[in-house]
């Protein structure tokens, strides 16, 4: 919002690059794979057929919910929870763009000729709704007007047919951790996942993938300043580390969730942290020192960007706001570079004195 002020200009450009990255990555072998894997049977035609697999990333995601018609001409999806739901609505029109385009590129690699669906979320938790709702309808058999990319929140031609789960009714938690659904995710065509089979999507980078390249893409053009940029994320993310810990319960609640003894107040907590998310994201990493004095940790890079180099950097200067509230001003957290190899992240959270911080 920094980096591209205008609404318009700034959903457009997220919406077109979660498009094209979408329909590339689908229209190929990931595609394939995605289509095979949840049981897909190859006399199946139609782009409906597609959202299977952002049915079962949400639930990946523990964004939980129900289908409410999987159909060749309408599919309804909706969500009770939206863990992204305090991004902003046109992170909210960009997740409909990447659907549509998974949906038709997955159709095509698997030679699925059917009818094309437009995709819309007619309701957001990010707008304030009670639930987010994805309506797929097909253009032929419900005819309305073209609409630029970005203007994925409707109108629909079926809004007659939604069906609206009152509160009483919704969930909190993903079929895989309930009781009622054996424990499993079941999509539409009985294919079953375990909690242990989802994990995987902890490691992904999807917000970054919705969010970067319009940025990188500016850049390229000359749009924008790549020194800007840097220093907006320095800023940004620095400020959000800071927020994180600033009321004292937050400090007082995160260390009982890591059961840091009340005794400790150093660069420990942090770093207890920091290793619980690697673990979480499944990186590589390794503790050089984890005493009173001084935490080093050596991180893969690889593992921290996931395919995005500024998605290190966010992380430092998030870490280092962090440092300030959780463990106190005197201590800092720092990349020391010097010796090491480029694949290698080597984080440093000790004491010092900087003036220029």
């Amino acid at each position: 919002r920094i980096l591209i002020p205008d609404y318009e200009t700034r959903a457009e450009g997220m919406c077109s690059c979660a498009r094209d990255m979408f329909a590339a990555v689908a229209n190929g072998p990931v595609g394939r794979m995605n289509a095979e894997g949840q049981n897909v049977h190859p006399f199946m035609r139609g782009c409906f057929l597609g959202a299977l697999s952002p049915d079962n990333g949400d639930e990946d995601l523990l964004m939980c919910g129900r289908v409410n018609d999987f159909g060749t001409h309408r599919v309804e999806k909706e969500l009770d929870v939206c863990y992204w739901d305090i991004v902003g609505s046109e992170f909210c029109r960009t997740t409909v763009c990447g659907m549509e385009a998974n949906t038709k590129g997955q159709s095509q690699v698997m030679g699925q000729t059917g009818p094309n669906l437009d995709y819309h979320m007619v309701e957001a938790r990010g707008c304030g709704d009670p639930h987010c709702r994805i309506v797929a309808e097909d253009r032929e058999k419900y005819p309305l007007p073209p609409h630029k990319v970005w203007e994925t929140f409707g109108p629909i031609a079926t809004s007659d047919q939604i069906k609206f789960t009152a509160r009483e009714g919704m969930v909190t938690e993903s079929q895989m951790f309930r009781e009622e659904c054996g424990y499993k995710f079941r999509n539409a065509l009985c294919y079953e996942k375990t909690p242990a089979e989802a994990y995987s999507a902890a490691s992904t980078a999807l917000a970054a993938t919705f969010i970067w390249p319009p940025v990188a893409k500016k850049i390229e053009a000359g749009e924008i300043d790549e020194k800007f940029a840097d220093h907006v994320i320095r800023c940004v993310f620095e400020a959000a580390g800071k927020a994180s810990f600033h009321d004292f319960y937050a400090v007082r609640g995160l260390q009982d969730w890591l059961g840091v003894p009340d005794d400790i107040h150093d660069g420990r907590a942090l770093g207890a942290y920091i290793e619980v998310l690697c673990q979480v994201m499944r990186i590589d990493y390794t503790v050089e020192t984890f005493c009173s004095e001084e935490v080093v940790y050596r991180i893969s890079r690889a593992g921290l960007e996931r395919r995005f180099p500024k998605l290190a950097d966010a992380y430092l200067a998030l870490w280092y706001g962090m440092c300030k509230t959780l463990v106190g001003a005197e201590w800092f957290l720092w990349e020391e570079a010097a010796g090491m190899p480029d694949e290698i992240l080597r984080v440093k959270i000790a004491k010092k004195i900087d003036k220029f911080c």
